[in-house]
C-alpha cells in the first residue's frame, strides 16, 4: 500500500535525518482548474466539470542536510510511476496522495546544506488514502438542485418538482417527489472526495435508497414526528478523489407513522 509511505510523518525536526522533511513555510497550494466556463452573448454564464484532477503544490526545502536531499531524490525516483502521501501540516495535517512531477535538484549552499526548490507535487485521483479530510467547515462546499442563475443542476427521472419551503425565517428551494412511483430518482455528479447528503425530514416524508457510483449504500428514512427541516441523512468520508454520482431512488414506502412517502432533495455537501 504505497499510500502508507508518508514523506513527512512528523511535523518538526527528525533526529534521524538531522532536519525536517516538511517543506519550507509559504508554499503554493493550487487546486486544478477542471471546469469549462462559458458565457453566451445574451445569457448567463454556465460551467461544467471536465476532469477529476486534484491539487498541485510547488514545494521548496531550504537549508536542509544531505540526508534530506537524498531522501527527496529517492521519493522522486521510487514513485515516478506510483504515489505516496504528503501531509500539509500547515493546514491542519491534511493528507494528499500523489507524486513529484518535476525534477528534484538539490543545490549546495552554505554550511554543507542544500536548497531544493520549485518541486511540484501533483495529487493523483482514485488512489486510497491513510486519512481522509474531515474539516467540513473549511474544506467542503455545497451543491444545490439549482444554481444562483436558476439552472437545474440535479438530474432527475420521473416526476420531480421545484419547491420552495418556508422554514422559519428562511426559504429553502428543493427538488421534490411525491414518493409514489418506485424507481424515480434524483442524482448529482461531482468532483471531489466524500459527501454529506441533506434531505428534508418530517411527518410526510418516506424512504429512499441511496446509491454511490451505481452501488447501493443504504436506505434512509426521512420520517420525523415534527418538521425538522434540512437534515444530513448520510455521510461518507473515506472516499478518494474522483468523479462521483450520488443518487436517491424513490422507495415508495414509508414509516408506519408517516402521513406520506414524499422525498425532498435539499443539497449535497462535498469535500474538495
Amino acid at each position: 500500500m504505497p499510500e502508507t509511505d508518508i514523506l513527512n510523518p512528523v511535523q518538526g525536526y527528525d533526529p534521524n535525518l538531522g532536519g525536517s522533511m516538511c517543506p519550507s513555510y509559504g508554499f503554493t497550494r493550487k487546486r486544478a482548474n477542471t471546469r469549462s466556463n462559458k458565457k453566451p452573448v445574451g445569457g448567463q454564464p454556465w460551467s461544467r466539470e471536465l476532469s477529476n484532477a486534484g491539487h498541485a503544490y510547488e514545494l521548496s526545502w531550504l537549508g536542509r542536510p544531505l540526508a534530506i536531499a537524498r531522501k527527496l531524490k529517492w521519493y522522486a525516483e521510487q514513485y515516478e510511476d506510483g504515489y505516496f502521501t504528503i501531509i500539509d501540516w500547515d493546514s491542519n495535517g491534511r493528507h494528499y496522495v500523489g507524486h513529484f512531477t518535476s525534477d528534484v535538484t538539490p543545490v549546495l549552499t552554505k554550511n554543507n546544506n542544500f536548497d531544493i526548490q520549485m518541486v511540484e507535487f501533483t495529487e493523483i485521483p482514485i488512489c486510497p488514502m491513510v486519512q481522509y479530510n474531515t474539516d467540513w467547515d473549511k474544506e467542503a462546499i455545497w451543491h444545490y438542485p439549482f444554481n444562483d442563475y436558476g439552472d437545474q443542476k440535479l438530474a432527475v427521472s420521473g416526476t420531480w418538482t421545484k419547491t420552495v419551503h418556508a422554514l422559519g425565517s428562511q426559504n429553502v428551494t428543493t427538488m421534490d417527489s411525491a414518493g409514489l412511483a418506485a424507481g424515480d430518482w434524483a442524482q448529482y455528479e461531482y468532483r471531489g472526495y466524500g459527501f454529506k447528503l441533506q434531505l428534508l425530514k418530517g411527518p410526510a416524508f418516506g424512504k429512499a435508497d441511496i446509491y454511490l457510483d451505481g452501488s447501493l449504500l443504504q436506505t434512509v428514512d426521512c420520517y420525523a414526528p415534527v418538521n425538522e427541516g434540512p437534515q444530513i441523512v448520510l455521510t461518507m468520508e473515506a472516499m478518494s478523489l474522483d468523479f462521483h454520482r450520488v443518487k436517491a431512488v424513490v422507495d415508495a414506502t414509508k414509516n408506519a407513522a408517516a402521513t406520506a412517502p414524499a422525498l425532498s432533495w435539499v443539497g449535497l455537501q462535498v469535500m474538495r
